[in-house]
């Protein structure tokens, strides 16, 4: 393709009724195009008149047309005439121009190969204050792009002058401020400006807006400088008396679920300190899970889950929340048989988390006791019959979370033994005949049943079976030979 069949094209990109044919036509040419030609047709005003009125689908085509052949050019990314390209982009006047631009830099920053500076400012400043706008592209973009230039006064600068938006555009700004400092906490006295804006929606009365707020300043809670700077300030107090403890009203139950993830968060993070500052918290964990509510009680039982899953949460709930876990866990068989499928899992999860040694943490003497006697509570039992029924459910979500829950059990010396204590589930594991309904199914049971050959506590004559099934492999299958006689009836 030379340069006047090149501009022949694009006076027809142009035309409404020779655009899509001559866009086709374009791309079927692709390959007969140069660098020359290429960077000549990013410079073409008719390529910016047809992005101004192509549709969604033309924009597609053209998005492969000129973001493949970039890459192709210009594998590492920023090249002048690519920049001056994204920049008229996103400066265009019209918004679906300025997505246009925002697709290819995402082109560029998913295959490896960078972006300008400028055109990531350009990005917050024109494409973050959009109304209609690929918000998780430009999000992913913005996180993957802006670690190395955040201290920039230019792009803080950038960050806070669109915070003069309305509130979906805010809560973008914190969205990528908090993402960032989730990977970064270093960052987190260059981005207060951001942080005091969110926290003064917070204190808003709009509840919806305080239940986004409080949802993406939970990601602050990940490392310890966030959990610093959300306990300097005070944030922990200020939800339950801003939040919790007012009169329930029906617009409160968009924030609760948020409200109990953040203090659910606190406790995961920095157990030892949040607990033994804010007690009252868990309290209002344990009173949401009531039945009246399905969405907020499977809420509950995952926070709930969190609190408990590490050894000084175990502790905690032991020590000072004995008698609401006794009607937990005495209450918890008959609404996991009465709750549908949705939650069903949600609730298998919970108890998992309950179960668990403490994640990387040794278990110790103390956490395997308090374990033994939540299981025995929630049970009656000294066996897995529980968690055995759980596993002959046929669903493969279910099956799983019931192989999560006993990998966790027989971590514990307890569980090994009430395992053993089961009728039948040592050949119910064993058993491969729906092993081919789920790969990963058969991939987990495959490990558990690995970790419990390893078992000390288990009879010889148990362990030699799961050695077996171990050295068979997850996907073993037996061979099945029939002889058939000529002739025979």
């Amino acid at each position: 393709m030379d340069v006047s069949q090149l501009e022949h094209l694009m006076r027809n990109l142009a035309i409404k009724e020779t655009r899509t044919n001559s866009l086709d036509l374009l791309e079927s040419k692709l390959s007969d195009v140069n660098q020359d030609i290429y960077e000549t047709m990013l410079c073409s005003e008719s390529l910016f008149k047809f992005l101004a009125e192509a549709d969604a689908d033309q924009h597609t085509t053209a998005s492969r047309i000129i973001y493949d052949k970039a890459l192709e050019f210009f594998p590492n990314g920023s090249a002048s005439v690519i920049d001056r390209f994204l920049e008229r982009c996103l400066t265009h006047p019209k918004n679906s121009v300025k997505q246009f631009g925002l697709r290819g830099a995402a082109a560029m920053v998913y295959n490896s190969a960078t972006i300008t500076p400028n055109t990531v400012e350009l990005i917050i400043q024109h494409c973050l204050p959009m109304k209609e706008v690929y918000v998780d592209t430009m999000l992913n973009v913005l996180v993957k792009c802006l670690p190395p230039i955040f201290t920039e006064p230019t792009v803080q600068n950038k960050l806070v002058s669109v915070l003069q938006f309305d509130e979906t555009v805010r809560c973008r700004v914190y969205e990528v401020v908090c993402t960032v400092l989730e990977q970064h906490p270093a960052y987190m006295q260059i981005a207060s400006p951001v942080l005091e804006s969110a926290l003064a929606d917070l204190d808003k009365d709009d509840v919806l807006l305080q239940s986004s707020v409080l949802q993406i300043l939970t990601q602050l809670l990940t490392t310890k400088e966030g959990f610093d700077y959300i306990e300097g300030i005070d944030l922990f107090r200020k939800v339950y008396v801003n939040i919790v403890s007012v009169k329930v009203t029906p617009f409160m139950r968009f924030v609760l679920p948020n409200a109990l993830k953040f203090y659910a968060s606190a406790a995961l993070i920095q157990p030892s300190l949040f607990l033994q500052r804010h007690p009252a918290t868990v309290d209002f964990i344990f009173d949401q899970i009531t039945p009246e509510d399905p969405m907020l009680m499977a809420i509950a039982y995952d926070c709930l889950g969190m609190v408990g899953s590490t050894n000084e949460g175990k502790i905690f709930l032991s020590d000072n929340q004995k008698l609401k876990m006794e009607q937990f866990l005495k209450e918890f068989p008959g609404i996991l048989h009465s709750t549908t499928d949705v939650y069903k899992v949600r609730f298998i999860e919970c108890i998992t988390c309950l179960m668990s040694g403490g994640g990387s943490e040794s278990i110790d003497n103390r956490v395997t006791c308090i374990t033994q006697e939540w299981y025995e509570t929630m049970t009656e039992s000294k066996d897995l019959e529980m968690v055995q029924t759980l596993f002959k459910n046929p669903f493969p979500d279910i099956k799983m979370a019931s192989l999560k829950l006993l990998s966790a059990i027989v971590d514990h010396r307890w569980g090994q033994q009430f395992f053993q204590n089961t009728a039948c589930f040592t050949e119910q594991l064993l058993s491969r005949r729906l092993d081919t309904l789920n790969v990963n199914v058969a991939q987990f049971k495959y490990d558990v049943i690995k970790k419990l050959s390893l078992c000390p506590t288990l009879e010889p004559f148990v362990t030699d079976a799961l050695k077996q099934y171990v050295t068979a492999g997850a996907f073993h299958r037996e061979a099945h030979v029939e002889v058939v006689i000529e002739g025979g009836q």
